[in-house]
C-alpha cells in the first residue's frame, strides 16, 4: 500500500469518526426544532419566520452579533462553572452563586478603591483576581463540605445560591455601597478605571479574557499535573487514591477552579456590561446564566473543548428567542423547551 493511500485512509477514518461523534446532536437538533416546531404551529404562529428569527438574528445585524457576544461571554463562563467539577462526576449547581459572590466583591472592591485614583490597569488586574477568588472560595465551601463531611454539592451549592443572592440584595440596598436615588436595588458606579474598555467601540474587553480563559482551562486539563489528577479522580476513584492522589485536595481544587470561572463571568458583567451591581444582572431572557450553564455543559457532555461552541449556539438561540418574542410575539418558553429537549435526547442517544 502506498503512502498516499494509507494518508487517504486515514483521512476517511478521522472523517468518520467525526461524522459519528456529531450524529446524536444533529439528530437530537433535528428532533427538537421538529418538535418545537409543530408547537409553535399549534400556537397559531409562522413557523418558517419563527425559525428564521430564532436562528439567524445574530446575523442579520452587527447589533445581533455584539448581542450575541455579550450573552456568550457569562455564558461560557457559567458552563465552565458545571463542566469543570463534572470531570470528576460532581455537580456543581452553584454556578449562578458563584457569579453572584463574584460580581457582589468586585462591586464592593471597586468602590473601596474609588478614593486611590488607581490605574486603569491595575484597579482592572485587581478586580479580576478579586472576581476569581470570590467565586472559588465561595466553591470551596462546597467542596469542603463534601470532601470532610459527605455532604452532596448539590445541596450544597443549591444552598450557597440563595446566600450569595441575599448577598446582592444586602449590598445593593444598605450604605455605603446602594445608589441612593434608584427606584431597583443596585450600587453605586464603580470608577472610570474599572471599567472593562471598548474593542472597536463596540463589545468589551471580556471577550478578550473568555478567550484566554477557554486557553487556560485547556492548557491546565490537558498539559498539567491537576488536570491529569482530575481527570483520573473521574475516572477510578479508587485506584486513583491507590497512586497516592489526594482525592480530598482534588475535589476542592476542582470546584475552586469551577467556581473562579463564575466568579470572573459575574466580575465581567459588573466592568463591562452593568458597570455597577444590579440586582438580578444574572439573568438572561428570562431565566438565570447559572441555569443556562448547566445545560450548555450537558449539552457539549462535559466537554471542555465543546464548552464554547455550546456556549455560542445557546448564545445564538438566547438572541433569536428575545427577538421572536419581540417581533413575533411567540413565546420565549418555546426556545426553552427546544433547548431542554436537545439535551434530553442527546443524553438518550449518547448512552
Amino acid at each position: 500500500m502506498t503512502k498516499s493511500t494509507e494518508d487517504i485512509k486515514q483521512k476517511r477514518t478521522l472523517w468518520q469518526k467525526i461524522i459519528d461523534q456529531l450524529k446524536p446532536y444533529l439528530l437530537a437538533l433535528f428532533i427538537a426544532f421538529f418538535i418545537s416546531g409543530i408547537i409553535i404551529g399549534l400556537l397559531g404562529y409562522n413557523i418558517f419566520n419563527a425559525y428564521q428569527t430564532m436562528l439567524f438574528t445574530t446575523f442579520y445585524s452587527r447589533r445581533g452579533f455584539i448581542e450575541t457576544l455579550i450573552k456568550f461571554i457569562p455564558l461560557t463562563f457559567a458552563t465552565y462553572a458545571f463542566a469543570v467539577p463534572f470531570k470528576i462526576k460532581f455537580f456543581n449547581i452553584g454556578g449562578l452563586g458563584q457569579m453572584l459572590f463574584g460580581a457582589t466583591m468586585t462591586a464592593i472592591v471597586g468602590i473601596a478603591l474609588a478614593k486611590y485614583n488607581l490605574s486603569s490597569l491595575i484597579l482592572i488586574f485587581v478586580l479580576i483576581l478579586v472576581a476569581l477568588f470570590a467565586g472559588a472560595f465561595l466553591a470551596l465551601i462546597a467542596g469542603a463540605l463534601k470532601a470532610y463531611y459527605n455532604i452532596n454539592p448539590i445541596i450544597s451549592t443549591i444552598m450557597l445560591n440563595f446566600i450569595a443572592l441575599y448577598f446582592v440584595n444586602f449590598i445593593a440596598t444598605t450604605a455605603p455601597w446602594k445608589e441612593p436615588f434608584s427606584g431597583h436595588p443596585m450600587t453605586k458606579k464603580i470608577p472610570e478605571a474599572a471599567i472593562l474598555p471598548k474593542l472597536f467601540n463596540q463589545i468589551h474587553f471580556g471577550i478578550i479574557i473568555v478567550i484566554i480563559s477557554i486557553f487556560v482551562i485547556y492548557f491546565l486539563m490537558n498539559k498539567t499535573v491537576l488536570g491529569y489528577e482530575i481527570k483520573a479522580t473521574g475516572l477510578n476513584p479508587t485506584a486513583s487514591s491507590v497512586y497516592g492522589i489526594k482525592m480530598k485536595n482534588t475535589l476542592m481544587v476542582t470546584f475552586m477552579l469551577g467556581g473562579a470561572m463564575a466568579g470572573l463571568g459575574g466580575g465581567i458583567e459588573v466592568m463591562g456590561v452593568h458597570l455597577r451591581l444590579i440586582e438580578g444582572f444574572a439573568l438572561t431572557s428570562g431565566a438565570q446564566y447559572g441555569i443556562f450553564g448547566v445545560l450548555t455543559a450537558l449539552l457539549c457532555q462535559g466537554n471542555l473543548l465543546g464548552v464554547p461552541v455550546s456556549a455560542f449556539f445557546i448564545s445564538i438561540l438566547l438572541v433569536g428567542a428575545d427577538a421572536m418574542q419581540r417581533t413575533l410575539q411567540v413565546p420565549v418558553e418555546v426556545v426553552f423547551l427546544t433547548q431542554a429537549i436537545i439535551v434530553l435526547l442527546i443524553v438518550i442517544f449518547r448512552e
